[in-house]
């Protein structure tokens, strides 16, 4: 007769195997390796189901939104030059000491849009060189850096990044759309004249296009285009058509399901070449309700912190046909996650230069000591879309750029009310012997406190077989003796009495127990 074996004992046979099996084949760790890089509490990642007898368990906490604030110098790029008649899409980057921007113009006597260059000491005023390169309506006397090529007529800018995976000759390269009648016949996933095409540059002024179609289709709004190290491949976000809702597959009446809407689609290539057909990233769902769409693909690498990408699509509601912008978050740059449905960018009051459209520009880029800037499209009417009574409260529409500003990592936060809130961190192996955390009171008698769980440190149930080891909080580490963090803080020291000291567990695999109270923390590192 076989014995029976005990869940313990198969839990403990499985994970010994599955341990054994982990080190053949060199796959995933158990523990979260943060080493001394900073880490961003955006999502669930780092959050742990909760242990009964320690009472982790994640409770009274909610993720929200840090603190922006407008730049106070409002509207920061007008169509000023006698060559353009508008501006739509903008791309800044910071580039060798200096902010270089690319933005889309439109001109007189001419159908369609081109690239305009400008650029800045300190991100605020921007000059617009005469480059005297493409002739616009007569005169090369402009800064128009890109205008299309023969069979097109003119083109929507995506988007110019820095790739350091190029040759110097395709150090910048650009992401565009374009309405191309002439060669897109034979392109295999053609539906339209319209294609998603690339340029390239030495120096972001003199640009190439490349002869490939990327895709053949046209998709309007901002698309991005980006390298990613980690992945080793090029990652674009463009405007997807295909996600749907409402579809019924079974019984005797199957309903074919409604187009949703703008969405946010996802390509790959390895080459910036050949490009894999897109893929849904993000879709508005139920919690946005049916009056949304999400407009605008601005993808922006976070470099600040570990394994941390953002997106910052538009909310566009529909009737009133006004942009809010939201939060998207991914640690991988291939799944994404909506963690709240707050407002991140207010819009301008009432007769300002962004009362009804913000869209987000691709790239954070640096404002100051522990400051960061994300540039913006404006727009102070209402989408074409919106009822009749909204469109008509608009008697001179303008479109510009605007810019936020917020202290770095604070982008969302986990945060608890005047109810005490707690969660605790999956296995982490750490580098260091201080923990710092960023975080900023959210009302009175705020505090934040931190315990130390150590990994299958104390003997249980079974141990006198030696078979079995629970967690349990480190001694000394306790939330009785740590010390309060009750300010506001970049990098707030962790500290606990009697000289504790972390370096003898680095290297250890061991989890974070966080309590909370009109608190929210954005952050965590462990420094040397």
């Amino acid at each position: 007769m076989q014995t029976p074996i005990s869940r313990r004992s198969f839990l403990q046979t499985t994970a010994a195997a599955a341990t054994h099996s982990l080190a053949i084949a060199a796959g995933p760790r158990a523990e979260i390796d943060v080493g001394s890089r900073r880490q961003l509490l955006f999502d669930d990642f780092f959050l742990a189901l909760g242990n009964g007898q320690i009472e982790d368990y994640a409770h009274n906490i909610r993720w929200t939104l840090g603190k922006v604030r407008k730049d106070p110098r409002r509207n920061l790029l007008l169509a000023d030059q006698p060559s353009e008649t508008g501006l739509a899409w903008v791309c800044p980057l910071y580039d060798g000491g200096r902010y270089r921007l690319w933005y889309n113009s439109s001109h007189p006597s001419r159908w369609g849009l081109s690239v305009s260059y400008a650029e800045s000491d300190d991100g605020i005023v921007w000059r617009k060189p005469v480059l005297n390169q493409i002739d616009i309506a007569g005169s090369k006397a402009n800064n128009v850096v890109f205008n299309g090529y023969p069979g097109t007529g003119g083109i929507e800018l995506g988007s110019v990044f820095l790739d350091p995976n190029a040759s110097p000759g395709e150090r910048y390269k650009m992401f565009f759309s374009a309405w191309d009648t002439e060669e897109v016949r034979n392109h295999p996933f053609a539906t339209e004249a319209g294609v998603m095409r690339g340029a390239y540059s030495n120096d972001g002024l003199r640009w190439t296009r490349y002869p490939h179609i990327f895709l053949g289709q046209y998709m309007d709004s901002q698309n991005v285009a980006v390298w990613d190290p980690q992945l080793r491949k090029y990652v674009a976000y463009i405007r997807y058509k295909r996600a749907t809702y409402g579809g019924v597959a079974t019984g005797d009446h199957p309903v074919q399901p409604t187009r949703r809407g703008r969405s946010i689609g996802r390509m790959e290539s390895a080459d910036f070449k050949s490009w894999s057909y897109p893929e849904l990233a993000i879709a508005p769902d139920f919690e946005d309700g049916l009056n949304v769409e999400l407009y605008n693909q601005p993808y922006s690498h976070y470099t600040g912190a570990d394994r941390a990408h953002f997106l910052f699509p538009s909310a566009y509601r529909k009737r009133e046909g006004t942009f809010h912008v939201q939060v998207a978050v991914s640690r991988d740059n291939l799944t994404w996650f909506r963690p709240t449905r707050q407002q991140f960018i207010p819009l301008g009051e009432p007769g300002s230069f962004d009362d009804f459209i913000i869209s987000v520009a691709p790239g954070f880029l640096p404002a100051g000591r522990d400051e960061l800037a994300l540039y913006y499209r404006s727009g102070n009417r209402p989408h074409s879309n919106a009822v009749a009574g909204v469109k008509a409260r608009v008697p001179n529409p303008v479109s510009g750029m605007g810019r936020i500003l917020f202290r770095r990592d604070r982008i969302i936060g986990i945060e608890a009310g005047s109810a005490e809130g707690a969660f605790g961190t999956r296995p982490l192996v750490f580098e260091g012997k201080r923990l710092v955390v960023n975080c900023e009171p959210t009302g009175p008698d705020a505090r934040l406190q931190v315990q130390l769980i150590g990994v299958g440190i104390a003997p249980g149930e079974d141990a006198v077989r030696g078979k079995f080891f629970d967690d349990a909080v480190i001694p000394g580490f306790e939330f009785a003796k740590s010390q309060p963090v009750s300010t506001d803080e970049l990098d707030g020291a962790v500290r606990w009495p009697g000289g504790a000291e972390l370096g003898s567990w680095a290297g250890k695999p061991v989890r974070l127990h966080f309590r909370l109270r009109n608190m929210r923390i954005y952050a965590f590192q462990f420094l040397a």
